[in-house]
């Protein structure tokens, strides 16, 4: 498939492959994609040295599954999914392949000792708060709520359905939820993560407006099994940056 080429036509105007090129590099997707085809090319060489492979069993059973979830139980639809996306049979096996080398050495390099290592030494950053805001035009408005909560005239919760420029939150009373660290804005995040509950945040100036924060609840992280998921993945990501740091390489000439 060329540049040039039209993958559809919309009232007589051409899409080509250059078109879609160019939308991706513009959304960012382009230069995603281009990391990720190095980190591909980064595990298969760690998983040579590591002496893992992918055998023909193995493959089978996870491409019927990869399938089965897609729904591309006969080969008819298999074959139709490769015809609308613009890939051979083997292209589709080949990404299919990579995949699964990926699994394979993630479970190599991400042990249970890590994990539990890992999260007891991480415990409190991983840690949620369950907060409430109140997003205010200025600066002045947000002092002059901040002085009414904490004089008790109103309920935080009050005042937010009386002042919130907030639509969506401004409704339930303010409430936000639960959120991590690195959620939100630097200063927010650390003077929240920093405070107690029933103490209020702020204000803080994001995206043009002043914001203020309620502590309603902070919940200790547990090790379920979707925060071993999480922390797993924080390992992997790890090892996987450290290998591409160690990894030369050079750009065509």
């Amino acid at each position: 498939m060329e540049l040039q080429d039209a993958l559809i036509h919309v009232n007589g105007s051409r899409v080509t492959v250059a078109d879609v090129l160019l939308q991706l590099k513009v959304t960012g997707v382009f230069r995603d994609e281009v990391c990720r085809l190095v980190e591909n090319q980064v595990i298969l060489e760690k998983a040579k040295e590591l002496g893992l492979e992918v055998s023909d069993a193995e493959f089978y059973d996870f491409a019927q599954a990869k399938r089965h979830h897609w729904g591309l139980t006969r080969a008819e639809e298999m074959n139709e999914y490769c015809r609308a996306n613009g890939v051979t049979m083997e292209q589709w096996e080949e990404v299919t392949r990579s995949e699964l080398l990926r699994a394979k050495i993630r479970s190599k390099v991400v042990e249970e000792r890590a994990i539990n290592d890992y999260f007891e030494s991480h415990r409190d950053l991983m840690k949620t708060v369950s907060v409430s805001r109140i997003v205010c035009a200025d600066s002045r408005k947000a002092d002059e709520i901040k002085r009414a909560a904490l004089e008790g005239n109103d309920s935080f919760s009050e005042l937010a359905r009386k002042n919130s420029k907030e639509e969506s939150t401004r409704i339930a009373g303010g409430f936000l939820g639960s959120v991590k660290r690195g959620m939100l804005p630097k200063k927010a995040d650390e003077a929240i993560f920093a405070a107690k509950v029933g103490d209020i945040a702020g204000p803080f100036v994001e995206n043009g407006c002043c914001t203020l924060y309620k502590i309603d609840a902070i919940r200790d992280a547990e090790l379920t099994d979707t925060m071993r998921r999480e922390v797993a993945d924080r390992i992997f990501s790890a090892w996987l940056h450290k290998a591409i740091d160690e990894t030369s390489f050079e750009r065509p000439k």
